[in-house]
């Protein structure tokens, strides 16, 4: 199973919703790429008041990129990610109230656009849109004085199709039982229960596959001198974090 990341899939989208709205869809809607620069988001603001369906300029809105998130619970490690939704309209006031404008404030686009998104769930994306305080932030003009915007803004937490699953951690057996204090040579056993592989090291490097210090085990082995040895479990499939590291000490 391969990992799927559902941040631009949920922009997308989102922005489909707003287009299939017969009054929203009149007006340019644009995606805007995670790491866009000043210059390309210049752009597509002034693509956003281009012509839109209708042949009417001077409005549209720009449904910006995920990139931050925050623990819903921070207690539960396995929880969903909590992630803002942001669609950010603009207006050109002097052109979108002429002639060739649509003559619509931006103030009815975005409560349109609000009210579209309260009723939608992006289902199998991500758990049901919650409208943020303010759901429409205050009306700012920019530098320049006739380019109006407001950005609607919501939240929603991330759904988990494929939760993680971690591995218990390995017990490692010295043939004594005891390990610390122990004689050597010890024969050493490494159990994980549900692992398809399991890397162990005895230098105090962290053991996993792309270590070149670590040993896929294979079966008991000898530790003949002091050190402390190192084992983790691994199963295949990316909805599985290996075990936590376990460690016994022969002196």
């Amino acid at each position: 199973m391969q990992y799927t990341d559902l941040w631009p899939l949920i922009q997308g989208d989102i922005l489909g919703v707003l287009q299939a709205d017969a009054f929203l869809a009149a007006r340019p809607g644009i995606l805007v790429e995670p790491g866009a620069t000043e210059a390309v988001l210049a752009a597509k603001t002034t693509a956003a008041l281009g012509a839109g369906a209708d042949g009417k300029f001077g409005a549209g809105y720009l449904v910006l990129p995920i990139e931050s998130a925050e623990d819903d619970n921070a207690n539960l490690p396995q929880g969903p990610l909590k992630l803002p939704i942001t669609v950010q309209f603009v207006e050109n006031v002097v052109v979108n109230h002429g002639p060739r404008g649509t003559g619509v404030p931006l103030r009815v686009y975005a409560a349109r656009a609000a009210k579209v998104l309260k009723l939608y769930t992006p289902v199998g994306l991500a758990q049901g849109l919650v409208p943020a305080s303010p759901v429409i932030a205050p009306f700012k003009p920019g530098p320049d004085a006739n380019l109006r915007g407001a950005r609607v803004n919501f939240l929603t937490s991330e759904a988990d199709g494929a939760p993680l699953s971690k591995l218990p951690r390995p017990q490692i057996t010295p043939n004594d039982g005891q390990g610390n204090g122990g004689a050597h040579p010890q024969t050493v056993t490494i159990t994980c229960a549900g692992a398809t592989a399991i890397y162990y090291t005895t230098d105090n490097s962290h053991p996993w596959s792309g270590n070149p210090t670590a040993t896929l085990y294979a079966g008991p082995f000898t530790m003949s001198q002091a050190g402390l040895v190192r084992a983790r479990g691994f199963a295949s499939g990316a909805q599985y974090l290996g075990s936590d590291t376990a460690g016994v000490s022969f002196t």
